[in-house]
Order: structure tokens, then sequence, then C-alpha cells
């Protein structure tokens, strides 16, 4: 069984964006299917259900990364731009 597509369905079908907004439903997805797999398939389940936490974290950021250029322009940031 391919549990990440099938991780991936259930947040689908939920319209699950946000992590931490939808974090009690994720790690109710998650007990469910250690609950109901043996435990030889755990393994692949803790995987999968990472790779679909990195999959919708890295959906979240902007598309700079994250970094916040006008931070040094607008003298907010007490970092000089020399040393970076």
């Amino acid at each position: 069984m391919d549990f990440r597509r099938s991780m991936q369905e259930m947040v689908e079908a939920r319209d699950l964006v946000d992590v931490k907004a939808n974090w009690k439903y994720l790690h109710e997805l998650l007990s469910c299917y250690l609950d109901l797999n043996p435990k030889s398939s755990h393994k692949f389940i803790v995987g999968a259900f990472a790779d679909l936490l990195v999959s919708l974290l890295s959906s979240q950021m902007p598309e700079d990364g994250g970094r916040q250029e006008e931070g040094f322009a607008s003298g907010r940031c007490g970092v000089s731009r020399q040393c970076m």
C-alpha cells in the first residue's frame, strides 16, 4: 500500500493546508494509520507522514523561501548587509 498517497488523499479531501491549524487532525491521522497497520509497516507510515508534513510545510512558505529583504532596507534588522 502507498501510505504517502493515501495520506495525501485524506488531507486533500479535508482541504488541509495549514499544518499548525490542523495539527490535531494530522496527528490523529498518523495515529489511525499506526493503529490499523502491523508494526512492521510503522517505519513506512512514519516516513510517509514526515514526507507529507514536509510537503505541506514547503507549500506554505513564501516563494522567496522565507527571506525578508525589506528588513535591511527599513532598518529593522540590526545586522549589516556587509556581514552576510
